[in-house]
């Protein structure tokens, strides 16, 4: 079909500017796509065609008669709207019905059937009052829009809602934590951040050699590919040491620290002290081997480092030994819990409860909380669990001093023979957080630093671990109990208020304690990309399951509430011991070779103290 040369010129001419265009299409253009120039002359107060019938009628005269063949001009989806929009004022020229170039027959029954348009504003308008509108959907659809459209932002002062420095470095932590050992514990149907944490990928840009620090030598490597192990093992490397320092801080310092003036009783003060001494130096070192085995290797993760070294065998060595020690871990912390809320309720009621029932109570709090898949809910839990802590700790250090100020030191040993044993799982116990070295340092801003704040991390923590094990054993002697807040004055308020809260506390960080070992197990068990938004079946097959899990911890910890020293020790001695020391050693021994013999010496006296000092503790 021809049109006049004159029609075709009136429709080239009514596209020149951007108000022309906004005439023919219905629609205004996003600010993105309209430049400085038009901007200017663009009038404020631009109005939508389907605003002004005026304005229709001025435009349908340059519009054919028939309504259908418009759609097979160039640009003619484009233009529907505009023939939609003429119909709708009873314009008896567009109101064709079909009934070819006529345009006058049918038009009542045209009339009945258009729809109009809202007189609502939309996208079509370019300004507000005094700010600038955003782009509609349909209008970023242009080639190149969505940089415009940033410009544009720009150009008008917006910027990004940041959160605030403590919400940001609360959820890093949240972050790293489902970076667990360096494992992804991300799945389609759990977040551990809502913010991105991950390093960009490598593109198209990205060189194909890049440097990297290696024991103090700048080597080049070859860059990996941006697959899917980019994606899930690596987060944002952007944190100062002075915020990884707080983060292993925060890793390190629980409940452990409360059980050591019971085990300084058990070992004996000078074999304590010098035994404390002697773990935190090695902790420094396996710790250390450990990141620089995934800086040689570029594997950033735990499991997957076992998996490249020694084969099957010992990757599922490794996930064994971190579901053990974290399921084991809560199993501790319920004890302790269920200890503390038992005094609590003593001291407030006077009513002794059975220990079984606090415990019970403690399952229906637990699987509630297990069944969460985004542990950036658990923030303000967590954030609670960590101020109740630090207050517990000073509460404890301040009570603890005023007896031994007012009663003087007790009657200590320098060593226990009978006992000792029950010290070195408890020691392993408190130091033991490998789970956070390797995310922690992958996500350090300058990872060359990850030595100075390891020491500084261990250094702290001994100080404080000697401090608190020394001061309650010489306060109450071999009358320390497993916790001891059970020997502070338990007719005080801040004392009844600590019981409370530091139980609260440990009750709101098992989520997290349980993320590892629960997310590790339903990997295995169900697949890495089984996801139980798409399928209710596999969603309702692991509530089942977190439940199963969370139930039986309950029950371990009821079985070992009767003995939680030696329930501690044993965790230590047959679950951290050879995460902690004997893996890293020999994964240090294979891949660089240079101090073997220290590696597997190391190797050797991690397993011969397993299996001596589980065999004291049974025994």
């Amino acid at each position: 079909m021809s049109y006049p040369s004159s029609r075709r010129t009136s429709m080239a001419r009514l596209s020149d500017t951007p108000s022309r265009r906004f005439f023919l299409t219905g629609r205004a253009p996003s600010p993105a796509l309209v430049s400085d120039d038009e901007l200017a002359t663009t009038p404020k107060s631009t109005k939508s065609i389907y605003d002004d019938p005026n304005i229709l009628k001025s435009v349908s005269r340059h519009l054919v008669s028939d309504v259908e063949n418009s759609l097979k001009l160039s640009s003619g989806d484009i233009t529907r709207d505009v023939y939609k929009s003429a119909a709708a004022i009873s314009d008896p020229v567009l109101i064709s019905g079909g009934a070819g170039g006529n345009g006058n027959s049918n038009s009542s029954e045209a009339n009945s059937n258009s729809l109009r348009r809202s007189k609502s504003l939309t996208g079509s308008d370019l300004f507000t009052v005094g700010e600038r509108r955003e782009s509609m959907a349909s209008q970023l659809r242009e080639p190149g829009a969505f940089r415009r459209e940033f410009l544009q932002r720009k150009k008008y002062g917006f910027v990004l809602e940041r959160p605030t420095m403590f919400t940001r470095n609360f959820l890093e932590f949240l972050s790293i934590y489902g970076h667990f050992a360096g494992e992804d514990l991300e799945g389609e149907d759990f977040l551990a951040c809502d913010y991105d944490t991950r390093r960009e990928k490598d593109d198209e840009e990205s060189p194909l050699l890049r440097n990297v620090n290696i024991n103090g030598i700048e080597i080049e490597i070859e860059s990996e590919a941006g697959g899917e192990d980019d994606e899930t093992h690596k987060v944002q490397a952007k944190t100062s040491s002075i915020k990884a320092f707080f983060l292993l801080i925060k890793a390190f310092i629980g409940t452990g620290v409360l059980f050591l003036p019971k085990a300084f009783s058990n070992g004996g003060l000078v074999f304590s002290i010098g035994l404390l001494l002697f773990f935190s130096i090695i902790s420094f070192y396996c710790y250390w081997i450990l990141a620089q085995c995934t800086i040689k290797t570029k594997v950033s993760s735990f499991v997957e480092l076992g998996d490249k070294t020694y084969g099957p065998i010992m990757k599922y060595l490794i996930l064994f030994s971190i579901v053990l020690s974290q399921l084991g871990f809560v199993a501790a912390y319920a004890i302790f819990t269920a200890e503390n809320l038992k005094a609590f309720i003593f001291n407030c009621l006077g009513y002794k409860l059975e220990l079984w029932w606090v415990v019970i109570f403690e399952a229906f709090f637990f699987v509630p909380m297990s069944l969460i898949r985004n542990i950036t809910k658990l923030s303000l839990a967590a954030l609670m669990a960590n101020v109740f802590i630090l207050s517990g700790i000073i509460t404890i250090v301040i009570y603890t001093s005023k007896d031994l100020i007012k009663t003087g030191v007790k009657e200590v040993q320098f060593f226990n023979a009978s006992s000792w044993s029950l010290f070195i799982g408890v020691a392993i116990f408190a130091f033991e957080g490998i789970g956070l070295i390797i995310p922690v340092q992958q996500s350090m801003k300058y990872p060359q630093q990850f030595p100075l704040v390891l020491t500084a991390v261990i250094t702290t923590c001994c100080f404080l671990f000697i401090g608190v094990g020394t001061l309650g054993y010489l306060t109450y002697g071999d009358s320390v109990q497993t916790v001891v807040i059970l020997n502070l004055p338990q007719n005080a308020i801040p004392v009844i208020c600590i019981q409370f809260f530091y139980a609260l506390a440990i009750m709101l960080s098992v989520p997290l304690q349980l993320l590892p070992a629960i997310r590790i197990i339903e990997t295995r068990i169900f697949g890495k990309r089984a996801s139980g938004r798409v399928n209710s079946k596999t969603k309702w097959l692991k509530n089942i399951f977190r439940t199963f899990i969370t139930i039986g911890t309950c029950v371990l910890a009821w079985a070992g509430s009767d003995d939680l020293d030696l329930f501690v020790s044993i965790v230590g001695c047959t679950a951290c011991v050879p995460l902690v020391y004997m893996y890293p050693a020999m994964l240090h021994a294979k891949i660089y070779g240079g101090l073997a013999i220290f590696d597997w010496s190391l190797v050797i006296f991690g397993g011969v103290a397993t299996v001596y000092t589980t065999y004291q503790l049974f025994t």
